[in-house]
């Protein structure tokens, strides 16, 4: 597929139409939600001067901690969230039912710590969602409210929001953010293996990817196997990264024996028009090369065929009902699981045509890539 400029331009126009204004968190009180997810939230934001959007764009050397318990409701398309209006309908509006600041570390893996003490001893983990670029601080909330719904999710969510600009046009900014909220993620999953969570699972997503493996590449250089032991797996969704710098990453991670998962699609548009934007490089998430991840101890799910992706193709796991239901049900782990070394594994589910290939699960050639 050739992406034009025109490409870029009407596919970014689409972006700024629905994101320019930071959207809103905090609702009006007294309204009665349907269905509620709790959310766990770090972020190393600026606190916004509007209280109702809570975290800008801007960068923060302070980590704050959140907890959110959100209004999903109950009758929508899996896959999608919308923001809350000024008149809030419970029955189609995301919106924040209740909120908890914390002064620090103490108060947030207290209550972290009672939501892991509910599930059953030997399946009390966490997961961690790393949203991706051009994302708000709302939209990384209520995108974890919807993942956790959708992927029917029983162990709690964590949210780590880095300082996205929230515009499209804000590419470099992302990029930049990135690099700056290292450290930050790094503390973050430190903090998570301090908690009493027998295991973390980690979901990153788009610019997310290469923020969760630059953090993970920083952890493994200052020798922190303790927390690198904690990584249940490592799921790259649509990962917006180079490479050759993926390769790099994926050696200095392997002698600790990390588990990683990469989400592609050859029809990722959004990962074509950000090749074209760092000079032509094939992205991670774009499925260019599968045999050379398979190589790297990869576990690569290609999602090409996967219907309800969006215009862009760019968050086929996350909204395509079809997938969703697939990854809910459980059949996909259970089938990569089951799976032997350097097998491919058709994954095949319920669509409007009947019966089809969903995905296709490419297991890694080796446990490390060594």
């Amino acid at each position: 597929m050739t992406v034009s400029r025109r490409h870029i331009l009407l596919s970014g126009g689409a972006f700024v139409l629905t994101g320019c204004a930071q959207p809103l968190i905090n609702s009006p009180p007294g309204v009665t939600p349907e269905q509620t997810r709790d959310i766990f939230v770090l972020t190393n934001r600026t606190v916004s001067p509007d209280a109702k959007e809570a975290f800008e764009g801007r960068r923060s050397d302070e980590t704050f901690y959140r907890s959110y318990t959100i209004s999903v409701p109950p009758d929508r398309k899996p896959g999608h969230f919308s923001f809350p209006r000024r008149s809030i309908d419970p029955k189609r509006e995301f919106f924040v039912a209740q909120s908890k600041a914390y002064d620090g570390t103490a108060g947030f893996r207290a209550d972290l710590n009672a939501q892991i003490a509910r599930r059953p001893k030997g399946d009390r983990g966490v997961i961690l969602f790393v949203h991706g670029y051009n994302v708000s601080y709302a939209s990384a909330v209520f995108r974890a409210a919807q993942i956790a719904t959708d992927f029917k999710m029983t162990e709690p969510m964590v949210a780590f929001s880095w300082p996205s600009a929230g515009r499209v046009s804000q590419y470099a900014y992302d990029r930049d953010s990135v690099l700056y909220a290292r450290r930050a993620l790094a503390d973050a999953i430190k903090d998570l293996a301090r908690s009493n969570a027998q295991s973390i699972t980690i979901l990153a997503h788009s610019m997310g990817g290469l923020l969760t493996m630059e953090a993970l590449k920083r952890l493994a250089l200052e020798g922190d196997r303790r927390t690198l032991d904690a990584l249940n797996g490592v799921v790259l969704i649509d990962a917006d990264i180079d490479v050759d710098v993926f390769r790099r990453q994926v050696k200095d991670v392997a002698p600790y024996g990390v588990e990683l998962a990469v989400v592609a699609s050859r029809r990722d548009s959004a990962l074509k028009i950000s090749s074209i934007l760092t000079g032509g490089h094939p992205r991670v998430g774009a499925a260019d090369d599968i045999g050379a991840l398979r190589e790297m101890g990869v576990l690569v799910l290609d999602v090409t065929n996967a219907p309800g992706a969006g215009m862009l193709g760019h968050f086929a796991m996350l909204e395509s009902p079809e997938l969703l239901a697939i990854i809910a049900s459980g059949q996909l782990v259970n089938d990569i699981v089951a799976g032997a070394p350097g097998q491919d594994i058709l994954i095949d589910g319920l669509t409007l045509t009947g019966n089809a290939a969903l995905a296709i699960a490419y297991l890694p050639y080796t446990a490390t890539g060594n």
